[in-house]
């Protein structure tokens, strides 16, 4: 049988799975749910209405690094918890601020062909 670098639940190719996901509120629509490093900092990039401070850009950070393989991913995510809870962006569970939503939101890779190449 041959080694195994990796368990089939570990992190393969950048994409660094946190221990548990990490609920975030987007916009007043629902939430945005980030499974791992990576949408998480698509979160950071693209979402982000909070404060850009410190805690902002320390998250980032790590996010890219857990990334890139320097860092824990759940040390990327303890670290965008702390931001999101400082700016008011952390939502438990669910539930969004316009009541008993349900609705989360999760990034979905685009087919090539329907990229804006612009």
């Amino acid at each position: 049988m041959p080694h195994r670098l990796f368990r089939l639940s570990e992190e393969v190719m950048g994409n660094r799975p946190f221990s548990k996901p990490v609920y975030l509120r987007l916009h007043e629509t629902g939430n945005y749910v980030a499974w791992s490093a990576w949408e998480a900092l698509e979160y950071l990039e693209r979402y982000w209405d909070g404060p850009k401070a410190k805690h902002y850009r320390r998250a980032r950070k790590l996010c890219q690094n857990a990334i890139d393989g320097w860092v824990s991913a759940d040390k990327a995510r303890e670290a965008l918890v702390d931001a999101a809870r400082r700016a008011g962006l952390l939502m438990a569970g669910k539930r969004t601020s316009r009541g008993n939503s349900n609705v989360v939101f999760r990034s979905i890779p685009q087919p090539e062909e329907t990229r804006d190449t612009a």
